[in-house]
């Protein structure tokens, strides 16, 4: 159902109309953000003179590649073709509790009259897939891209510290927005530590999740990298200093990315990329690149439904004794047996717990 939005501080106004549907009259209910409704939805949509991609965003400005321009080879990577604001009242296919525009959504655009590189964003189709996160310090749902098919979680094998429970979160997320995992394990020409080789042999045969060893300064893995991204559009994903930037350049061949030295003080990155930026690849597909998000809040995930992501627990879950099972205090749990006995890594269930007791 198409949806009336206007900015996210607008007082929100419910409102009720009726269709007729196959004969029938049925009632539907929307929700406009905008003191200035408009009964008909096509009407607003009419005034788009084009379609075009969100490939980046600077401030307020949303940085667009018109349809045709688009799906012509590139000699560039990042070649936006109009420069467009949300103006008054958008609509959109989409949920109201989530981000109104991201980087890779397909928008409709109207033409400024005195510029034709101008225009106003006057509707918002529906994402196919959406990689997406609680915002910080807000119950509202952030979607950091749109329209995506692979997800490269890039996490460093040290400087910065590896997060078990962050490359957790990553995967629950990339599941619940449809988006194909790829576990990226970059900086290893400082040498894997024996404690996540065994994480990368886990995750890689017992979880059957493609895993990538990669190095932007020796040059590991960048081949078999930009396979992987032929074709499709996929995204870049971690925290700050992983090496996103780094490994963006490494695949171009260009410095398309500023990049920076992890803070030695606290050995975590400093924030150097600030907004997400769609580029298209030489070889067919196109690659977003993200700013560092420490923190991964989950959204649209309720605790007892945790379970159903942790994919090692499935075997084994259906023997509990009570259904449903948290697999935290229950009697006769057959997860925890496992967990006792070795078969599911302890990091992996403690991670578990860590996430449950988050949400």
């Amino acid at each position: 159902m198409t949806l009336f939005r206007r900015k996210p501080h607008r007082k929100s106004i419910l409102r009720r109309d009726s269709a007729r549907i196959e004969g029938e009259t049925v009632e539907e209910q929307s929700v406009a953000l905008s003191t200035r409704l408009k009964k008909a939805p096509e009407k607003h949509r009419a005034r788009a003179s084009f379609v075009g991609r969100i490939v980046g965003v600077e401030s307020n400005t949303w940085l667009v590649e018109d349809h045709y321009t688009y799906h012509q080879p590139h000699d560039v990577p990042f070649s936006p073709t109009h420069l467009c604001i949300t103006g008054g009242v958008v609509t959109t296919d989409n949920r109201e509790d989530e981000s109104l525009l991201a980087v890779g959504d397909w928008v409709e655009i109207a033409h400024m009259p005195d510029d034709e590189r101008r225009g106003v964003i006057v509707h918002v189709r529906q994402r196919q897939t959406r990689l997406f996160r609680r915002s910080p310090g807000e119950h509202e749902v952030q979607v950091i891209a749109a329209n995506v098919e692979r997800a490269f979680l890039v996490h460093s094998v040290a400087l910065p510290y590896f997060s078990r429970r962050l490359l957790d979160r990553h995967l629950i997320a990339a599941e619940q927005g449809g988006v194909e995992p790829v576990i990226v394990f970059n900086k290893i020409d400082l040498g894997v530590p024996p404690e996540i080789d065994q994480v990368i042999k886990y995750y890689r045969d017992q979880l059957g999740i493609p895993i990538c060893r990669t190095s932007a300064i020796r040059g590991d893995g960048i081949s078999e990298l930009r396979a992987l991204m032929r074709g499709v559009t996929s995204i870049l994903i971690g925290a700050s200093g992983v090496g996103k930037s780094a490994l963006v350049n490494a695949c171009f061949g260009i410095s398309l990315q500023q990049v920076r030295a992890i803070s030695r003080k606290y050995e975590r990155g400093r924030h150097t990329t600030t907004n997400a930026r769609l580029f298209h690849l030489q070889d067919g597909g196109e690659l977003v690149d993200t700013p560092g998000m420490r923190e991964f809040a989950l959204a649209e995930l309720e605790p007892e439904e945790l379970a159903f992501y942790f994919h090692d627990f499935d075997e084994y879950s259906p023997e509990c004794k009570y259904q449903p099972c948290t697999h935290t205090h229950e009697p006769n749990c057959a997860v925890r047996a496992a967990v006792e006995r070795g078969v599911i890594p302890f990091e992996r269930y403690e991670s578990y717990l860590l996430i449950l007791e988050s949400l």
